[in-house]
């Protein structure tokens, strides 16, 4: 009996020893850990999802693929800027293409899947000026939205190709 109480009482030392264990590491956790990191990050560097990803790495990238529109770190932006829009363009961003650059313009486009000339849009990102513009085109109707009011200058090829789109949606 005497060997089976020693067993029993070695095994709740180890439990016990245990379980103080990892509570020490618990309470060892820093304040300032990887998760702040990441998020300073995000806010000072044009970073996506993480901070390896640049707004330039989206080139020719699909924004359905990344996931752009709902998890990027640009999506709270996103829905910000377009208000209760934004659950629209979601739903109606089926038919896509990848981004392009422009100098440093980031531009995609996405439309509503078998209905491109009733409601598409045009997503627009200044790099250099962490901002963004949104061209609708709903109903031969153009809704532009421009993030702090701030206008991106469209130039080249991504105004000719907006310009056809204002053409037939009529405006």
């Amino acid at each position: 009996m005497n060997c089976r109480t020693k067993s029993i009482s070695l095994v709740i030392l180890s439990i016990f020893v245990l379980i103080s264990c990892k509570k020490e590491i618990v309470k060892s956790v820093p304040t300032t850990d990887s998760t702040s990191i990441i998020t300073h990050a995000l806010k000072s560097d044009s970073a996506i999802i993480n901070p390896t990803d640049t707004l330039n790495d989206l080139v020719d990238k699909s924004v359905i693929g990344t996931q752009f529109l709902t998890k990027s770190s640009l999506a709270p932006r996103l829905k910000k800027l377009l208000g209760p829009d934004y659950d629209q363009m979601i739903e109606y961003w089926n038919t896509e293409t990848p981004f392009e650059k422009q100098e440093n313009i980031l531009h995609a486009w996405g439309c509503k899947q078998h209905d491109c000339s009733t409601y598409s849009y045009d997503l627009f990102i200044d790099v250099k000026n962490n901002k963004i513009n949104v061209y609708k085109f709903e109903k031969s109707k153009l809704t532009v939205f421009k993030e702090d009011d701030f206008e991106i200058e469209i130039k080249d090829v991504f105004l000719k190709d907006l310009d056809v789109k204002r053409q037939n949606a009529g405006g």
